[in-house]
């Protein structure tokens, strides 16, 4: 016999209270949303919007499917599609920033999940700016109430929704009201913030009809600073009358007069409502753990992940360090923010800075646009059950304390892996928590991997005391490993790896005398396939023999290269145009020896200079 699996605990959710999205317009938006969920056959899922430059639109199928509903449920009723299709296009549903959406129809009206089409996206992607991306809905059951009570009587109610929508369209009255009243409890589980004289109020709706009840005629819900999150949008439904036993005028709620009798013992089956919504999952999920229960994405789902280390992967140019990240610990790009740091990268590049903004009414306003390390922090936060890596490239080719500022201190972490400290931050708590007063940490299931070239140390140095803060692992340089390592240089003969390895051992011995170090090696990744098969003998001059007269030999060029070069010019020259084993008569006798006693020499066509350069030797 089959039984179902243990209950599925999901994550809480994120109550944006800090956030300042908004979303005027709230009727036409929600009433979009159930036409398009109703001409589609009502999904469960709905990819509504396609990109068109840097708007989204409405996908021709899905206009037509609405087109043809309407006609279908009211015979009346004449579309004129350019107008139509523009009422659609400059709907909310088009052009709202996402966390606009989420704060209405996640937090407030729970009637769909939205999502980017792409999943790398995060939920602040559209915060700055007036780009939008493809984004799909999620659909929750809600609509289907909702569909329960306009099909008693469709067309009617269909009028209402193409009446909100922005065409003009003639009903009664009680139907308005009764998709509004059903649209209102919805919303009667949400929270809301406003500030009270530097003190924070967390209030539901239920919060408003008791002091309404207890004889007072308005309340305030502006609060002592500006409004955020939820909070904008409910002052959004209010002021267009959707809360039908409520009256709002500049801030203050008052109680209709006409429905005063009906509010109060709604106000009570509310106050029932709230009571059964009220689960506590503690003592259920310590079962769930101690049972070990077989359905595993519980235990994803509710408990963060832990192990988040600092690793500072180092070795010689071409090592393979970005290789092995891929390799080894994440190459998912929507779970990386990768960044390069460089002499001009700075402490607001990192973690973010305030720009300003064009909003959708053409203001400037200032808002804070997070920086990479604001935004992994974010993700790595709100998704507890996944990994989440910042990629630094070359942290000692910017000054990494400068950069990382405060945010060093959380760099020293606790067993589980996350920060043993945390910080003040309001921009970054806003972000990440929806709390500005929120203390911000490096969640436990946040890794910070970062790459040093050794060659660069001396670049910006990284003291001791970061140093300490990071695992240090070194990517030996085995060239034997690498997929191009058999490959041979050009029509020379020899192999990279026969190169790599004697051009490295050369430079081990002699790296007293030529001021140079094992640092100065050539690493297995320096070059690809691609340049050792080019037809272009320039490319891997210009590259290898570049690096090598440039920078590995450049205090003592004729321990390596042969004397009677004087410029890089020549050296170049002579390589590209010699051919077979002869290009290597740019370097001196004791180099081309070690590199025919790695090779078969039986396959080396040696020129009668080489022959005769060999007997006399």
């Amino acid at each position: 016999m089959i039984r179902p699996d243990n209950l599925e605990i999901y994550e809480s959710l994120d109550l944006k209270l800090g956030i300042k999205s908004s979303l005027p317009e709230v009727k036409s938006t929600i009433a979009l949303l159930i036409l398009l969920w109703e001409s589609n056959d009502r999904p469960d899922m709905l990819k509504y919007s396609e990109q068109q430059n840097k708007s989204i639109v409405i996908p021709a199928q899905l206009k037509s499917n609405l087109i043809n509903f309407i006609y279908e449920n009211v015979s009346d009723f004449k579309i004129i599609d350019d107008k139509f299709e523009y009422l659609i296009n400059s709907n909310k549903l088009y052009t709202s920033q996402m966390e606009s959406l989420i704060v209405a129809f996640e937090l407030i009206w729970r009637l769909g999940k939205f999502s980017f089409v792409d999943k790398a996206k995060p939920s602040s992607a559209e915060r700055t700016g007036l780009n939008r991306y493809p984004k799909e809905i999620y659909f929750s059951s809600n609509l289907d109430l909702i569909h329960s009570v306009i099909s008693n009587n469709f067309d009617e109610f269909i009028k209402v929704l193409i009446d909100w929508l922005g065409y003009s369209a003639t009903f009664e009255q009680n139907y308005e009201t009764t998709l509004l009243i059903a649209l209102q409890v919805f919303t009667e589980g949400s929270i809301y913030k406003l500030n009270d004289n530097g003190k924070s109020i967390i209030f539901n709706q239920n919060s408003i009809y008791n002091k309404l009840l207890d004889g007072n005629e308005k309340i305030d819900i502006n609060g002592d600073s500006e409004s955020k999150g939820p909070l904008r949008v409910l002052k959004s439904a209010l002021n267009e009358k959707m809360n039908p036993y409520l009256e709002y005028n500049s801030g203050a709620v008052s109680v209709n007069p006409e429905l005063k009798d009906r509010f109060v013992t709604y106000q009570k089956r509310v106050e029932t409502f709230l009571k059964l919504s009220t689960t506590d999952f503690t003592d259920l999920r310590e079962f769930l753990i101690g049972n070990k229960c077989q359905n595993g994405t519980i235990l994803e789902k509710t408990e963060r992940l832990s192990g988040g280390e600092n690793i500072l992967l180092y070795g010689v140019p071409g090592s393979g360090k970005s290789y092995t990240i891929e390799q080894e610990y994440c190459n998912d790009e929507s779970k990386i923010e990768r960044i390069v740091f460089h002499p001009d990268y700075m402490n607001t590049d990192f973690i973010g800075q305030i720009l300003p903004t064009i909003k959708e009414d053409k203001t400037i306003t200032y808002e804070f646009t997070p920086g990479p390390f604001t935004r992994i922090v974010e993700k790595s936060y709100k998704n507890p059950s996944d990994m989440f890596y910042l990629i630094i490239e070359e942290i000692n080719r910017g000054n990494a304390p400068a950069i990382f500022g405060d945010v060093f201190q959380l760099l020293d972490r606790n067993k589980s892996g996350e920060s043993s400290y945390s910080i003040k931050n309001h921009n970054v708590a806003e972000i990440v928590y929806g709390d500005p007063e929120h203390t911000v940490s490096i969640p436990s299931n946040l890794s910070i991997l970062a790459t040093m070239n050794t060659a660069d140390q001396n670049v910006f140095t990284l003291d001791t005391a970061f140093q300490r803060r990071w695992v240090m692992r070194l990517i030996k340089n085995d060239v034997s490993k690498a997929e191009h390592a058999k490959v041979e240089i050009l029509d020379t003969g020899v192999t990279w790896e026969i190169f790599n390895n004697t051009i490295n051992d050369f430079i081990l011995a002699n790296n007293a005398s030529t001021m140079s170090s094992e640092d100065k090696r050539l690493g297995a990744y320096f070059i690809t396939r691609d340049i050792l098969e080019s037809k272009d003998e320039s490319k891997f001059a210009e590259k290898v023999i570049k690096y090598l007269w440039d920078d590995a030999f450049k205090f003592a060029r004729n321990k390596l290269f042969e004397p009677s070069y004087r410029s890089l010019e020549k050296v170049i020259d002579d390589f590209a145009d010699f051919s077979g084993f002869e290009r290597f008569n740019i370097f001196t006798s004791e180099v081309k020896e070690q590199l025919r006693n790695k090779v078969n020499i039986n396959q080396i066509n040696l020129t009668d200079s080489d022959s005769e350069e060999k007997s006399e030797e």
